[in-house]
């Protein structure tokens, strides 16, 4: 029964990569995080990678950020920039705290989908701070 639960997890978080990959061109982050979940079906290292992978959507989410900042002249833009990503944050961690709730129940696998969710969260943010700089960068050609 155990092993059916693990083979269901890894399945379902594979597919997810997989299909947010088919959306948009899978980023390197939803790469190597594919790949660590194919070498091992423990809870600890199916953990293990999804901890890591979201410290990986994190630091890039913050490097977009700034870099975005960095690329909006008008402070009154950059002003407005600011608002959006402390009202995203108020989002990202009301979300954060209901995944501690939905996903507090005994098992590892529900550490798992309470860390894939927080994972979506973080790289739907970055992905859209990233698009955010290229039309900067159409904008000014």
């Amino acid at each position: 029964m155990k092993s059916i639960n693990i083979f269901l997890i890894i399945s379902l978080l594979v597919l997810s990569i997989n299909a947010s990959a088919q959306t948009r061109r899978e980023d390197r982050i939803d790469e190597e995080y594919r790949k660590c979940l194919m070498k091992d079906t423990s809870y600890a290292v199916l953990a293990d990678c999804s901890f890591k992978a979201y410290e990986k959507w994190d630091k890039e989410l913050n490097k977009a950020y700034n870099k975005l900042i960095e690329k909006i002249k008008k402070e009154k833009n950059k002003e407005a920039m600011r608002q959006a990503q402390a009202a995203w944050r108020a989002y990202r961690d009301a979300e954060f705290n209901a995944y501690n709730y939905m996903f507090n129940q005994p098992g590892n696998e529900m550490a798992i989908m309470r860390e894939e969710g927080r994972i979506e969260v973080v790289r739907e943010r970055t992905l859209q701070l990233r698009a955010y700089i290229e039309a900067l960068k159409i904008e000014k050609e």
